[in-house]
C-alpha cells in the first residue's frame, strides 16, 4: 500500500502528529456545549514525551490546525521555570518548536526579543 503513494503523500503521513503520537500525548477534545478546558496537565518521567506533544500542541495552535485550533492563534505564551529552559527545551530543544516545523511553516525565532514568529504572524 504504501509503494502507490506519492512523496508528498508519504511525507504528509510522517509529519502528522496525530499519525505517531500515542493517545495521552493528544490534547483532550473540547467538550462540546460547554466551556473549554484550561489546563492540561502532562505527567510523565524523563522520556515520555511531554516536550514534544506540548510543542506539537503549540504548533496546532499557531498554524491554527484542526482538531486543536480552527483558526491561527495570534498570541501564545511559552511558560517554563526560567527563561533558559523555555528556549533550550522547549524552543530549541531535540523535541521543541524549532525542530518539529517543516521548513515552510518554521518560526523565526528572535532571541535578542525573547520571540518566535510564525510566517503567518503567530507570536509566541
Amino acid at each position: 500500500m504504501l509503494a502507490d503513494l506519492t512523496a508528498a503523500d508519504l511525507d504528509a503521513i510522517l509529519a502528522d502528529w496525530h499519525v505517531w503520537a500515542r493517545d495521552d500525548q493528544l490534547a483532550p477534545l473540547p467538550i462540546v456545549d460547554r466551556d473549554p478546558w484550561r489546563v492540561w496537565l502532562i505527567l510523565g518521567g524523563r522520556g515520555a514525551g511531554k516536550t514534544r506533544a506540548g510543542a506539537e500542541w503549540i504548533r496546532a495552535k499557531a498554524l491554527g490546525l484542526l482538531p486543536e485550533a480552527t483558526a491561527p492563534a495570534a498570541r501564545i505564551a511559552l511558560v517554563g521555570e526560567t527563561l533558559g529552559d523555555v528556549r533550550h527545551v522547549m524552543i530549541e530543544g531535540v523535541s521543541g518548536l524549532m525542530s518539529i516545523h517543516s521548513n515552510a511553516d518554521r518560526p523565526r525565532y528572535e532571541p535578542s526579543k525573547m520571540q518566535l514568529t510564525w510566517p503567518n504572524g503567530a507570536i509566541a
